[in-house]
């Protein structure tokens, strides 16, 4: 093999991290046993938005859940009607069930009555005492439920990751390849930062900031911080056998990254 051309160059990674919070409403459902009930007689019921909450660490992502205010009230259990109890799962409320010994057969072999359910082939029911119905599990036997709005709040980090340019070199790769870094810096937004004689990493950060102010439509960015690394890397061109190629040497640690090694039907990264 004969190196023909060696070209060392830096590779730009640049990663922005947006840190969102985001509030949807649901329905929750409660056994009611006389708690207070704050419903729309105490006033109406503020936007999502209003609802205080305390501030969240930056960068660590969590969820909360809390009462909406003046959206509870106080129903009959839609899954017994206030009956406090439903039918029995097991027996179907029957109050029996297929015998376990014989099997529903009635018989211990073909001539002898089951000893157990005495050749009826069921007996009773042991989950409703053979009564056929238990305790509805929705209001927990009494009869009324409280109907409550929540506020779910859900803190998240979205990222993206640009690359000024890999070459054949997959990302992944270079996500854990060893850089220099030229920037960090955190805040409640950040803004583009220009470098002389590279617009496509001017670019790149410039687009990759306002693509994250404008996705986000349903959430909130409460927090921003990116990050801007060197990633060294060497192109080596060769020929071999009348062929040429090429194959590159990143990062600090001098990985070697060979797409096309050719005696080989594969490639080689070490």
């Amino acid at each position: 093999m004969i190196l023909t051309d060696i070209k060392n160059e830096f590779i730009y990674h640049y990663r922005l991290e947006s840190f969102v919070e985001k509030r949807e409403s649901s329905d929750a459902l409660f056994p009611y046993y006389g708690q207070p009930v704050d419903g729309p007689e105490n006033g109406p019921v503020p936007n999502l938005w209003d609802i205080p909450l305390g501030s969240p660490k930056w960068f660590i992502e969590e969820k909360q859940s809390v009462e909406i205010p003046h959206t509870s009230s106080v129903v009959t259990c839609e899954t017994c009607d206030g009956r406090k109890k439903v039918r029995c799962p097991r027996c179907l409320g029957t109050g029996m069930v297929q015998c376990l010994r014989c099997l529903g057969s009635g018989k211990d072999n073909e001539e002898t009555k089951c000893s157990v359910c005495r050749g009826t082939g069921k007996i009773s029911c042991w989950v409703c005492d053979q009564t056929g119905t238990v305790i509805c599990k929705t209001c927990s036997g009494n009869g009324r439920v409280k109907h409550q709005m929540h506020l779910d709040v859900t803190w998240k980090i979205h990222h993206e990751n640009f690359f000024t340019n890999t070459y054949t070199l997959p990302k992944l790769l270079l996500l854990e390849a060893e850089g220099k870094e030229i920037l960090r810096q955190e805040g409640k937004t950040v803004q583009p930062i220009q470098f002389q004689h590279n617009t496509i990493l001017n670019e790149g950060l410039a687009e990759l900031i306002a693509k994250h102010k404008s996705l986000f439509s349903e959430e909130k960015i409460l927090a921003q911080r990116h990050h801007l690394r060197a990633i060294p890397l060497t192109k080596i061109m060769y020929a071999w056998k009348g062929k040429r190629g090429e194959f590159f040497v990143y990062g600090f640690q001098k990985r070697v990254f060979f797409e096309n090694y050719p005696q080989r039907r594969c490639c080689i990264c070490c």
